[in-house]
C-alpha cells in the first residue's frame, strides 16, 4: 500500500477519515492523497457554472484555507500528503483519478447515528463504493482504537465472486493481514452441510490462484439473515475489519445499502473494506 485517496468536505466525518488514513500511512510507510471535488451544495451548478466557480481565485483560495486547516494536525508528522483539487460534478468520476494518481486504497467515513447509508457525501460515497476498482474502507466516526489484528471475509460462494474474492485475497496478503474466511448460512437460503462442502470445492476450484485452496478454511456460520450474521460473526470474533466482496449491485454489496444492512452497520463500529471485481 503505497497512496491512500481520502476525499474531503473539510466535516468532522472527513477529519476522523483523516486521522484513520493517517495510522494506515505510518503502519505501511504510504502517502495520502487528499482530494476535494465540487460536489454536494455545488452540484446544481451546470457545468459552465461550475468551471467558472473552480477558476475563481477567491473560491480556490478558500478551499486551499481549508485545506490548510484541515491537514494542520499533529499526527501527520513525518506522513507526506498531498492535495488535489477537481471540478467533477459527478461523484463516480473519482474512478477516473485512481489510476492517474495510482491510489491502492480509499478512505471514506461514515455517521455513526446512520450507518453505512449516512456515509458523509450522501449517495456519492455508494457510488463509490459501487464504481470503485480499488478497495474502499469505510470508517465509524466513533472508532476509538485503531488495530487490524483480526480480519473477516465475508464469502456468498457466489462463482461471479471470484474474481473479487481474489483481489481481497491479494490486498490483505500484500498488506501483511491474516483473515479468517466465512458463509452466513440462512433459513431463507439453507444449505446442509454436504451442500456446503460441494459449494466450498466448486467455489475453490474456480479460482485462478492454484496456490489459494480455500476448501478447508471457509468457516459456516448460521444466522437469520446475511446482514445479521455479518455483524453477529464478527462481533463474536472481535474482528477490526470486516471484508465484503462487492459487484456492483451484486454479491454482498447490496447488504450494507438496503435498510436492513444500514441497522446492522449502525450497530457495528467495525470498520468495512469493500472490494469489487
Amino acid at each position: 500500500m503505497k497512496k491512500i485517496l481520502l476525499p474531503t468536505d473539510f466535516s468532522e466525518v472527513a477529519d476522523y477519515s483523516l486521522r484513520y488514513a493517517a495510522n494506515l500511512a505510518k503502519k505501511y510507510n504510504a502517502e495520502i492523497v487528499a482530494l476535494y471535488m465540487i460536489d454536494r451544495e455545488d452540484a446544481f451548478l451546470t457545468r459552465q457554472e461550475a468551471m467558472q466557480l473552480f477558476e475563481n481565485i477567491d473560491y480556490r483560495k478558500r478551499i486551499e484555507q481549508s485545506f490548510k486547516d484541515f491537514l494542520n494536525k499533529d499526527y501527520l508528522s513525518g506522513i507526506k500528503v498531498h492535495t488535489v483539487i477537481k471540478r467533477h460534478v459527478d461523484f463516480t468520476r473519482i474512478s477516473e483519478l485512481l489510476e492517474e494518481l495510482e491510489i491502492d486504497l480509499i478512505v471514506m467515513g461514515t455517521h455513526g447515528a446512520h450507518g453505512l447509508g449516512g456515509m458523509f457525501f450522501g449517495s456519492n460515497a455508494e457510488k463509490v463504493v459501487r464504481t470503485s476498482k480499488v478497495p474502499t474502507l469505510i470508517v465509524k466516526m466513533n472508532r476509538s482504537s485503531f488495530k487490524l489484528d483480526k480480519v473477516v471475509l465475508a464469502c456468498d460462494l457466489d462463482l461471479e465472486m471470484t474474481d473479487a474474492f481474489e483481489k481481497a485475497s491479494r490486498f490483505l496478503k500484500d498488506n501483511n493481514l491474516d483473515f479468517d474466511i466465512f458463509y452466513v448460512n440462512t433459513p431463507e437460503d439453507f444449505m446442509s452441510t454436504a451442500l456446503m462442502e460441494k459449494g466450498i470445492e466448486k467455489f475453490s476450484a474456480s479460482l485462478n490462484d492454484t496456490e489459494e485452496n480455500i476448501s478447508e478454511k471457509i468457516i459456516m456460520y448460521d444466522d437469520y439473515n446475511i446482514e445479521a450474521g455479518i455483524y453477529n460473526y464478527a462481533k463474536k470474533v472481535d474482528a477490526d475489519l470486516i471484508v465484503i466482496l462487492t459487484h456492483g449491485r451484486k454479491g454482498l454489496s447490496k447488504v450494507i445499502f438496503n435498510s436492513y444492512g444500514e441497522k446492522m452497520a449502525n450497530q457495528s463500529a467495525t470498520p468495512v473494506l469493500t472490494v469489487q471485481a
